[in-house]
């Protein structure tokens, strides 16, 4: 009987030196929770492990221990080694220098000229012998990271863990438990397994985040009993929670509390499709009026989204520098690949971001709402 997947990853990071840890782009509160617990884990053991994410970080995440470590590119992941046959062929002099940005290397042979045969170019092992995705539900949305890389993500073994059901399952080994209710809370119980004892204060810390974040502080419908008997472990093991509960929840300026103001006084409600929605047609009044940027409404919008149980869906309208643009929050595990297709948009965390083709704002709400509702009821693409 063959192993299991967790008994699989144990095994492949006792074995691995040097471990690579995987974020998607714009990384959640929870893809960072569950990879700067697991680096911080990793390290303990006496690996040598790095962090990378295709895309920095929100700066509200920046409390969290070793969030400085995480990087954005990978570079020198592996050697190029010039091999140069001098069995016959004894050197005098090596040397080099740097011309016009190239690297020129001069060689001088003791007794013949040197043979071009006798150079060669190879390429030595990469610098990672394991690769760790979190919190990601495919390839594709690791960006510059793969694209630049693929070739480490096909030499190395790739572990993929995550609890989203639209997971891809590229790994070699894959975790996926869509029973969980975050990605920190797979890693808390990996790391049970793995060695319980190593969990510290700050990467306690760092695990109980990504639980919160992804609970929304245990009122989702995904929090389950073993959210909570993770989170109370974790915080008996010193995780600080009322650190975690300010940076996350109590962070609004009065900018953002006076945008949330403005959107819900023009808030609409869809029962049928427990679909909230709001438009700011002076979106450059609007934000100057709030002393806001428009970057600031992806927070918003999610804010009002967990404000109440009767909304699944909360869209937002609005019309800056001539533009009109929409963020539509949807649940965790709602299948909106067609939706988004329909609005020609992207999804940014639990978001799709897009823009309306229509000049008017009111015409837009129309078309953008036919979308919505052609997609719920299954007739849209």
């Amino acid at each position: 009987m063959g192993l299991l997947p967790k008994e699989q990853i144990i095994d492949q990071i006792n074995k691995s030196e040097t471990i690579l840890i995987c974020v998607g782009k714009n990384p959640d509160g929870d893809a960072l929770g569950s990879a700067l617990g697991l680096c911080l884990v990793l390290k303990k053991m006496g690996k040598k492990a790095d962090i990378v994410s295709p895309t920095a970080i929100l700066n509200k995440y920046s409390f969290l221990p070793s969030s400085n470590t995480i990087t954005h590119k990978l570079e020198g992941v592996r050697d190029y080694i010039l091999s140069l046959d001098i069995d016959k062929e004894k050197l005098h002099q090596l040397r080099y220098e740097v011309q016009n940005n190239k690297l020129k290397i001069f060689i001088t042979a003791k007794n013949s000229d040197l043979e071009e045969k006798n150079i060669i170019i190879e390429s030595a092992k990469f610098k990672y012998d394991l690769v760790m995705v979190l919190g990601t539900s495919d390839s594709e949305n690791l960006g510059s990271i793969y694209d630049e890389n693929s070739d480490l993500f096909y030499e190395a073994p790739v572990i993929n863990i995550d609890n989203n059901p639209s997971n891809e399952y590229f790994g070699k080994i894959n975790m996926v438990d869509v029973t969980a209710s975050s990605t920190s809370e797979i890693i808390f119980n990996l790391v049970i397994d793995l060695k319980e004892e190593l969990i510290d204060e700050q990467i306690a810390t760092n695990l109980l985040e990504g639980i919160i974040f992804k609970t929304n502080s245990f009122q989702n419908k995904n929090t389950t009993p073993k959210a909570f008997l993770a989170a109370a472990s974790l915080i008996a093991k010193g995780a600080n929670k009322q650190e975690i509960i300010r940076y996350l929840y109590k962070t609004k300026s009065i900018s953002t509390l006076k945008l949330m103001g403005k959107i819900m006084s023009n808030l609409k409600y869809n029962k049928e499709y427990r679909l909230g929605w709001s438009i700011l047609p002076n979106g450059d009044d609007d934000f100057i009026k709030a002393n806001v940027s428009p970057e600031k409404l992806n927070s918003a919008v999610k804010e009002l989204a967990d404000s109440s149980p009767e909304f699944d869906f909360v869209l937002l309208i609005y019309k800056i520098d001539g533009k009109i643009s929409g963020i539509i929050n949807f649940l965790e595990k709602a299948q909106v690949d067609n939706l988004v297709k329909s609005l020609n948009g992207k999804v940014e965390e639990n978001q799709i971001i897009f823009t309306s083709s229509e000049a008017e704002i009111e015409l837009a709400e129309e078309s953008i709402l036919q979308k919505i509702k052609e997609w719920a009821s299954g007739t849209g693409n």
